[in-house]
């Protein structure tokens, strides 16, 4: 293996030029370890969010799916929704400000409280850095009992690359369409002779075009850089301490998507309404560290804190699509120059058990987790202009009749948990929990409790039967406006309900993995104004809404040659009862689903993937106005993998994302006030039609 200066003599040749490392003397390659790893045909024995703890998916009381980077690196995603088109119960949502925005079972991901990282909730308001994952887990339903506040259709948890003992070296080179160029940069091992110090760094910067572009005929662009670093150190046997830092620095011009009248674009598929000169600057860090130690035999903690700062400069326009004249070309233009940012700042420990007592086992949970945010924005508005379709938009002009906005807001969370994961015998396991939440808001304090149940029957080794109820809330605050007649009424959590019955089974000597469940989620407590007259409201919390549906997945191998990873979904959601909306379906939640990626091994050296997505129609508003037909989406990849030696290997890739250029529509679109059939439907993303990608990649 490395001594510590040979590994830092790698680190310091990957970093400064990708191809240094093809210079390196063969003769020297008996002195590493050979590091060998099973193929699992994307299938993943366990995961680590749905019992904040590694957990066989066997055990597991719940649809948990896991993206691995095997998969990711076939695809060679780079955005997050990359990733998650890979399962078919999540849902693309808009694109507006450069941020990836969805739905799982047809419930939206907040930024604050939809995703976490490592486990620990991770404010995802930009574009997540893929690189430094090794995987992503989609823990579905309700999550309220370890995780606080969130949606009701689960949670994202993006597990990111840690070190590893042996030296290994991976440097990547993406070359594809519009101009799209990625170099990426993976060095990890131990540090000193006894390994007890282990690093990994990553390092990718990535440029890229748009295939859109705005009304002068220039063409969007971006450059990213994303750089990690990881450590992990051996105090002792029982003590394990890890150090971690990233940035994520974002730097392009905005397209807030397609305008939609009569069922079709207006002026065309590439038109962005957005002015050229509009642009965003997102600069992410975080820094922080974790604990893990053995306490005694039966025992252990685990401690965390994280800190995330978050600056965004975002000069950007309004375009009001609906004032567009076709005689003319014509249309109004706003915008603003404001600066954000967000502090995000999250600690945990958790106190962790397994032993028997009264005849059982027990696997204990006792835990507490906080939450630190803070807001700080400056937004100055710009003077309305008149734009016009084939010219540049005019340079934006500060409205000085108008004061900026300076506003800060902040909050503090705290929540305390306990569950306890009980065998009985080789059948029968269930699952008790239970959490209080209590948030802290400019002295409003709100308060939930959150339950979870579950039982889990497996009537062989290779299967389990479940069935789970659990609970998610979301704190709304209190009424406010003089208009209503309870102004200052604090109300209740918006709350979340599930009941599922799931199976699980482990195939083919344990080589495919195949799950499925039904479900009923009920979501309670929304808000619904109504008119008491004479100018006068109240806000009440009798609105519902009820999503039911049916999912399956398969992940692993086939057979020898051929393994995949697969989802479907059935999904019936609608507004039970709502003031505008009541038996509506939600927006961009279609009823089918279904996502397949495949790999099939001609050689050992040679391998073909395939892949297809369908989505079916569904609505782009939640006032049913405005719909979006279904559509089916093939990609398409080659592998060549070439062992140069026992330690050096070369892959060169080729993927075809929407082979045969599909026209569809995707995520995202909003109705202008006079609804859509007046004023069509504004930020629809469109897809994007045939591209391609050309990969090296060396691997040691």
């Amino acid at each position: 293996m490395f001594s510590k200066s040979q590994l830092a003599l790698v680190i310091s040749a990957v970093l400064s030029t990708p191809f240094a490392y093809a210079e390196t003397d063969a003769s020297t390659t008996d002195e590493h370890m050979v590091v060998t790893g099973r193929d699992y045909g994307y299938k993943a024995d366990t995961n680590s969010s749905s019992m904040r703890m590694e957990a066989t998916q066997l055990e597991t009381p719940g649809q948990v799916s896991v993206i691995d980077e095997q998969l990711i690196d076939e695809q060679r995603a780079s955005t997050l929704g990359e990733v998650l088109k890979n399962d078919a119960s999540i849902g693309a949502g808009a694109t507006t400000r450069n941020r990836e925005q969805f739905t799982l079972r047809g419930f939206s991901l907040s930024s604050s409280s939809g995703f976490l990282r490592d486990g620990k909730q991770h404010w995802s308001h930009y574009r997540q850095p893929i690189e430094l994952l090794d995987r992503v887990e989609i823990l579905k339903g309700p999550s309220g009992l370890l995780y606080g506040q969130s949606a009701p259709g689960g949670l994202v948890n993006m597990v990111a690359k840690k070190p590893t003992y042996e030296t290994q070296v991976s440097v990547s080179q993406d070359l594809g369409s519009n101009n799209d160029s990625r170099t990426t940069a993976d060095v990890s091992g131990a540090l000193n002779d006894d390994q007890t110090l282990r690093g990994r760094a990553i390092v990718s910067k990535q440029t890229y075009n748009s295939w859109r572009q705005y009304s002068d005929g220039t063409v969007p662009s971006t450059e990213r850089f994303v750089g990690g670093l990881f450590l992990d150190y051996d105090i002792n046997d029982d003590i394990t301490v890890s150090f971690h830092y990233d940035r994520t620095i974002d730097e392009g011009s905005v397209d807030s998507g397609a305008y939609i009248k009569d069922g079709k674009t207006v002026v065309n598929d590439k038109y962005i309404w957005d002015a050229q000169w509009s642009k965003i600057e997102n600069d992410v860090e975080n820094i922080g560290v974790d604990v893990t130690a053995n306490l005694t035999d039966v025992w252990r903690i685990n401690a965390s804190f994280n800190h995330q700062d978050f600056n965004r400069h975002d000069v950007e326009s309004f375009p009001k699509e609906e004032t567009y004249n076709p005689a003319t070309g014509e249309y109004v233009q706003g915008g603003s120059d404001r600066k954000d940012n967000w502090v995000f700042k999250t600690a945990s420990i958790d106190l962790i058990g397994e032993f028997d007592a009264l005849g059982v086992s027990h696997q204990m949970l006792f835990g507490s987790n906080w939450l630190g945010y803070r807001y700080d924005r400056l937004e100055y508005s710009f003077n309305s202009s008149v734009g016009q379709v084939g010219e540049p938009a005019p340079a934006p002009e500060r409205n000085p009749n108008k004061d900026p906005r300076d506003t800060t807001s902040k909050y503090d969370t705290w929540g305390f948990y306990a569950q306890d994961m009980i065998t009985f015998n080789e059948q029968w396991q269930a699952l008790v929990g239970v959490r209080l939440d209590r948030q802290v808001e400019e002295g409003l304090a709100e308060e939930a409790v959150s339950p979870k149940f579950a039982v889990i029957y497996h009537p062989m080794d290779i299967g389990s039967i479940y069935a789970t109820y659990s609970e998610s809330f979301e704190m709304q605050g209190e009424v406010s406006g003089s208009e209503y007649v309870n102004d200052g009424q604090k109300l209740d959590p918006l709350r979340g309900k599930l009941y599922e019955l799931g199976t699980k089974w482990e195939l083919m000597d344990n080589q495919l993995f195949v799950s499925g469940a039904v479900f009923d989620i009920t979501q309670e407590n929304s808000t619904i104004d109504v008119d008491l007259g004479g100018g006068k409201k109240e806000k009440t919390q009798s609105g519902e809404r009820v999503h039911r549906g049916v999912e399956l997945a398969m992940q692993g191998f086939i057979t020898e040659q051929l393994s995949m990873s697969g989802s479907a979904t059935y999904l019936d959601a609608e507004y039970a009862k709502d003031e505008k909306y009541e038996g509506n379906r939600p927006a961009d939640v279609p009823e089918y689903t279904a996502s397949v990626w495949t790999r099939y091994a001609f050689t050992n050296s040679t391998d073909a993937n395939l892949g297809a997505i369908y989505v079916g129609e569904r609505y782009g508003d939640a006032a049913n106005t405005f719909k979006k037909d279904g559509y089916a989406r093939f990609d398409l990849g080659l592998s060549h993998t070439i062992k140069y030696d026992q330690d050096l290997t070369f892959v060169a890739r080729f993927n075809v994302e929407n082979l045969f250029d599909t026209d569809y529509l995707a995520g995202g679109g909003s109705t202008g006030k006079n609804g859509y059939a007046t004023d069509g439907a504004s930020n629809v993303v469109i897809g994007e039609g045939r591209n391609y990608m050309a990969t090296l990649q060396v691997k040691y």
